[in-house]
């Protein structure tokens, strides 16, 4: 598996172990997000703490997945930003979509540190 995977209550983490680039790593987590969406009203944390790059198609993968959940009444929100990362959100406008945190725990809770 390219990701681990945990439950805290209701929310569903996700944590890439490889670069989203389009290949398996990335449609193993577009997999595992859909199988949250058809259970019901989805809560999703991607952590992506422990990658450093995503090309276009890790950009569209992670906009599918948050429309989806969106569309469900769930959320996703998106933890452990690294630089390279957060300036590709910046520059591709994505920063204004996702709701980032700097941490997992505060990802859960949906409450940014002040």
């Amino acid at each position: 598996m390219t990701f681990d995977r945990e439950k805290r209550g209701d929310v569903h983490i996700f944590t890439p172990k490889k670069d989203l680039q389009g290949g398996e790593e990335t449609r193993e987590l577009e997999r595992a997000i859909q199988e949250v969406m058809a259970e019901g009203t989805p809560q999703v944390v991607v952590d992506l703490g422990k990658i450093s790059f995503l090309n276009s198609t890790g950009l569209g993968s992670l906009v599918a997945a948050h429309s989806g959940c969106s569309n469900r009444g769930g959320w996703m929100r998106l933890a452990r930003i690294g630089k390279r990362i957060n300036n590709l959100f910046l520059v591709t406008k994505l920063a204004l979509v996702f709701e980032t945190f700097d941490t997992v725990d505060e990802a859960v809770k949906g409450d940014p540190t002040p």
